[in-house]
């Protein structure tokens, strides 16, 4: 084996991991777990050689001492070694995939969807909609202004994302839809209907008393992710 293959393997690995974090998020889910399990494959092979390696050349050494006396403890120290490096990094490894795969399932509207549905709301002229998200959540804030961005592009006045506690800990994949119990508008009908054509999860929610004191806005409201289920549609 040739001292070299290690760092081309990890080259490989790193390539591979590289364009995995920024293949675009439209990647089918095959697609995926084939990078994934390449990363892993390649990285396995590259610890596997590295102990080998190793392993080679502390025989080697032993070899080359011209004496039969040496400690015959000291290689088995070095295989448990070797061993306990080996289980360690495959672990490293491993959690390496994990993120890279949680990272490719964020929550988005793939881009055509998020155009028609642009196009959609922006025939009924100009509404009033918030978008917020739980805090401390990264994720749900791309999402949430992912959401802005569309409803920009529909000249509706949007608001946000802005951070809120008030609809408490939502814990679910779905956009949140909350009106104000006077609202008499037709703008939550219209918002729902373009989620449902377009495939977007959503999820209608009673509104917390007080929480939208504007009876002409809909909030839409992003909470933690808990789940993959994409079923549009109110439970």
């Amino acid at each position: 084996m040739r001292l070299w293959l290690p760092t081309l393997l990890v080259i490989v690995l790193t390539a591979l991991a590289l364009t995995a974090a920024g293949s675009p998020p439209a990647a089918t889910p095959n697609g995926r777990r084939l990078w994934m399990a390449g990363i892993f494959v390649c990285g396995c092979l590259a610890i596997a050689s590295t102990i080998w390696l190793t392993r080679r050349e502390g025989g080697e050494i032993f070899a080359l001492a011209g004496t039969s006396t040496a400690p015959s403890g000291l290689p088995t120290a070095l295989d448990g070694s070797s061993a306990s490096s080996l289980t360690f990094r495959l672990k490293v490894l491993e959690d390496h995939v994990k993120e890279l795969e949680a990272g490719r399932q964020a929550r988005s509207i793939p881009q055509k969807s998020a155009d028609d549905l642009a196009l959609y709301l922006k025939k009924f002229g100009s509404r009033r909609v918030i978008v917020s998200c739980i805090p401390d959540d990264l994720e749900a804030y791309y999402y949430a202004n992912q959401l802005v961005n569309i409803f920009k592009a529909a000249d509706w006045e949007a608001q946000g994302p802005q951070i809120t506690k008030i609809f408490g800990d939502v814990r679910s994949p779905r956009i949140n839809v909350y009106v104000n119990g006077d609202d008499s508008s037709d703008t939550d009908k219209i918002l729902l209907d373009g989620f449902a054509k377009f495939n977007i999860p959503y999820q209608s929610r009673v509104t917390p008393s007080g929480a939208i004191p504007d009876t002409e806005s809909v909030e839409l409201f992003i909470g933690t992710k808990q789940s993959q289920r994409s079923n549009a549609g109110a439970d």
